[in-house]
């Protein structure tokens, strides 16, 4: 990797158009017809101004993680991969992530590179070192399933908040927790064209605005799979930010589920800005 100065952690916008999904990383079957909750004395909160909030509660400078992900198959069997992952906000309108596979042997070194943008297609990279071939993900592709989860490429990218209109639809409990349940819907021709889902139900903490479920719908408008957020806890002793430590997807057509479990998080840490290059997916 070339010297590249360190990039210490800058002061972010209160608010960008888009943010975090999903992948990520964010139901209407147990909703509570409870009216909408209300800000102040009159004012309901829209369901663009819950994603707004659950899109800057997840939000950092810089971010490294090092995960555990199990893939499990419907006849119970299981695969184990090592993660390793950084991110970066480069301005309020792009964020970079890298993501390196460092175990089993049979995908060790694999990474992929994302630019997330809120005004274009997002552009990815995958490398696949038994090819020795850096794949380019178009947004045609987004629909993809990732190296075998249950994971897609669209899945993955931080929620938007400009091609798809949010409702806020009631109120329900996730583990205990109250929340707004809030209906997205793609808002424009391209969105309903690229994406795999009819519609994306998030299910937001009132109290934190961090996510604790999410349902995908098909094309069909059938539940598809539903994401769930677990083990929310403060990063460390000295950072109280909360974040989930592990994800759960669960593909109710194949019967098959992906296990993320994070054992390390770190917060507006120093990143060498060359990790986020293309000439990095080889090395």
């Amino acid at each position: 990797m070339a010297d590249t100065p360190l990039r210490s952690a800058q002061p972010r916008p209160l608010l960008r158009a888009s943010g975090y999904a999903s992948v990520v990383l964010p139901a209407v079957c147990v909703l509570l017809l409870a009216g909408p909750v209300q800000v102040g004395a009159d004012e309901p909160l829209s369901g663009l101004e819950i994603m707004q909030k659950n899109d800057r509660a997840r939000r950092s400078d810089t971010e490294h993680q090092v995960m555990t992900m199990t893939l499990q198959n419907s006849r119970g069997q299981q695969r184990v991969r090592t993660i390793e992952g950084w991110s970066l906000e480069v301005t309020e309108d792009e964020e970079r992530r890298f993501s390196k596979f460092l175990e089993p042997p049979d995908v060790k070194g694999t990474t992929l590179l994302y630019y997330d943008y809120t005004a274009k297609d997002d552009d990815t990279w995958l490398y696949l070192p038994a090819l020795k071939k850096v794949k380019r993900i178009l947004s045609t592709n987004k629909k993809d399933y990732f190296m075998g989860s249950d994971f897609t490429y669209e899945d993955m990218e931080n929620t938007d908040l400009v091609n798809w209109e949010y409702t806020h639809t009631g109120s329900a409990e996730q583990d205990g927790v109250d929340c707004y349940v809030v209906n997205g819907l793609p808002n424009n021709d391209d969105e309903r064209r690229q994406t795999a889902y009819s519609r994306i139900v998030n299910w937001v903490g009132k109290e934190d605005f961090i996510s604790r479920r999410v349902e995908y719908y098909d094309k069909k408008d059938r539940l598809s799979k539903v994401l769930r957020f677990e083990e929310i806890r403060a990063v460390s002793a000295a950072d109280s930010r909360q974040r989930a430590h592990k994800f759960l997807m669960d593909n109710l057509i194949t019967k098959h589920k992906t296990e993320l479990v994070f054992s390390q998080i770190e917060l507006d840490v120093k990143v060498d800005d060359d990790i986020f290059s293309q000439r990095n997916l080889r090395q």
